[in-house]
């Protein structure tokens, strides 16, 4: 075992001449009552990359008692561009998506809960910080708007409806993600 991180240590240390791909995740989304996620990236160009993603929160909370039940239930789906001013995987960039997701939420705010589908397009802004020649420290800020198609609860367990429909909507959305460039 000794031996084993010697070696990605050392590794970690030697530069790469051609870092064309990047895998993350998003620390922002592990505090989200712990959803998983990743997302995968390749540079196209010397300022364009692409990328795609997902994230998954199968948990639910408390599920033995009604009153303290809460969830954040979601599988999404991107997959996006970003255009880098100065070069791919370093400094500022800008970036738009396309998404979709299914989620069940509720518990957390309000008793209240959601579930449903939803699909739209996002815009984001940010900055890689380069913590070596294989690390990356990604901030950013953005919103994600589009069409859901949904169902109200008034709490996440009981089952009585309040409403159900279909409504336009629009999420803050940050990261704060940590990136393996290679």
């Amino acid at each position: 075992m000794k031996r084993f991180l010697l070696l990605i240590s050392l590794l970690s240390c030697l530069p790469l001449g051609a870092q064309r791909y990047s895998v993350g995740t998003n620390a922002v989304d592990w505090l989200s009552l712990g959803t998983l996620n990743a997302e995968g990236s390749i540079a196209v160009g010397r300022r364009t990359s692409l990328h795609a993603g997902a994230e998954l929160n199968p948990w639910t909370f408390h599920a033995s008692d009604p009153e303290r039940q809460l969830q954040m239930r979601q599988n999404s789906w991107w997959g996006g561009v970003r255009y880098w001013p100065w070069h791919v995987y370093s400094g500022w960039w800008v970036g738009a998506d396309l998404r979709y997701s299914l989620y069940n939420g509720g518990g957390v705010l309000s008793r209240e809960s959601e579930e449903g589908s939803a699909y739209g397009a996002g815009l984001y802004g940010g900055y890689a910080i380069m913590l070596n020649s294989l690390w990356n420290l990604d901030l950013g800020l953005g919103v994600w708007g589009g069409w859901k198609q949904y169902t109200r609860y008034s709490c996440p367990l009981c089952g009585i409806t309040l409403e159900q429909g279909e409504k336009p909507f629009w999420i803050p959305d940050a990261r704060i993600a940590v990136q393996f460039i290679f």
